[in-house]
């Protein structure tokens, strides 16, 4: 089971709060150490966490003693849309409901459509938000 907090999985909030930390200090580097001490991410998901992020070409990394981690755009161009999907693909991108499963009364089938409807309103608030939203940071 993943660990959730409130409505999202713990990987997508870690991965929201490393963002937003690299956004605040935008555009110099910050080490993973520094990420995982001030957010009480254990190291080691910290870096997978990256690892996806990297991978989806939200960040980059630099190795060496002057590497970490920056963001690939302005903060201001990277929404929490963008994290979600980079983590966990686009909402309803699971497998479809198979027929064997509904019920007689068509309850799966609207269920469904029910759940693919609320991810979509919560990918539309996400998409509205954007790195630079959540530090402030307006210019």
């Amino acid at each position: 089971m993943i660990r959730q907090v409130g409505p999202i999985p713990v990987r997508t909030d870690y991965a929201v709060r490393a963002l937003a930390t690299l956004a605040a200090h935008a555009p110099a580097s910050v080490k993973a150490q520094l990420l995982a001490e001030t957010h009480h991410i254990p190291l080691s998901y910290l870096y997978d966490v990256l690892s996806d992020l990297r991978r989806s070409e939200l960040v980059h990394s630099q190795r060496g003693t002057d590497g970490g981690f920056t963001l690939t755009r302005a903060p201001s161009e990277i929404t929490l849309g963008d994290v979600v999907r980079a983590l966990d693909g686009a909402p309803g991108s699971g497998p479809p409901l198979r027929q064997r499963n509904e019920s007689p009364d068509g309850l799966a089938l609207r269920l469904q459509e029910l759940w693919t409807a609320a991810d979509t309103a919560t990918m539309r608030v996400w998409d509205g938000v954007t790195l630079a939203d959540l530090t402030g940071d307006r210019g």
